[in-house]
């Protein structure tokens, strides 16, 4: 059975802050009302030293790739409920299956029988 990869990048926009710490109030909340409320990884990866804009990561792994999908658009809107502009996103699902991979036949067991 694959093992599903979503990753998703929001390209926020914050045209009416003037500082970095004003920003900062507006992102962190965001992210850290990700983190609690939804089974993802989430990081800040670009823009953090920009007044107007940051790229934020967010990354899942499951089984059902339309579970998957539902995942990333709900945390879509919920960085959209909290007043920041959304300036484009995007939303990657790929399908990992180790029967098909050659480097999980390269990769060493991460335990070892004595």
């Amino acid at each position: 059975m694959p093992t599903f990869v979503a990753v998703a990048h929001l390209q926020l926009r914050t045209p009416w802050v003037r500082s970095l710490k004003a920003k900062r109030a507006l992102v962190v909340p965001v992210v850290q009302g990700l983190r609690r409320r939804y089974p993802l990884a989430v990081a800040r990866v670009a823009g953090q030293d920009a007044y107007d804009w940051e790229r934020l990561a967010l990354v899942s792994v499951g089984t059902d790739p339309d579970a998957l999908r539902g995942l990333m658009e709900a945390a879509e809107r919920f960085v959209l409920s909290g007043g920041i502009e959304l300036d484009w996103h995007r939303v990657d699902i790929e399908a990992w299956d180790d029967d098909d991979d050659e480097r999980a036949a390269m990769t060493e067991p991460s335990e070892r029988r004595v």
